[in-house]
């Protein structure tokens, strides 16, 4: 089996369940702030509006998070089996 599709399967459905899990957890979680923040606002209490450079920093700070982490996934996994 050198060489073919077989050997890389692994490593490829491995960081894509990772990917869609993480991003299914990452809406799960905004999703209970998000409603959180309306039933507050609803109440009246007042909510800070982030700055510029937080959402800067987070809208960055995900998709280097997910990279690292299909890296990571990809080689602990090439470790491993090696």
């Amino acid at each position: 089996m050198n060489g073919s599709w077989a050997n890389f399967f692994p490593y490829f459905a491995g960081a894509f369940k990772l990917i869609v899990l993480g991003i299914g957890a990452y809406l799960a979680i905004k999703w209970h702030f998000d409603e959180e923040r309306r039933v507050r606002e609803a109440e009246g209490v007042v909510f800070d509006k982030p700055s510029f450079m937080k959402k800067l920093v987070m809208r960055l700070a995900l998709p280097v998070l997910l990279i690292l982490l299909v890296f990571l996934v990809i080689y602990a996994t090439n470790w491993f089996l090696d």
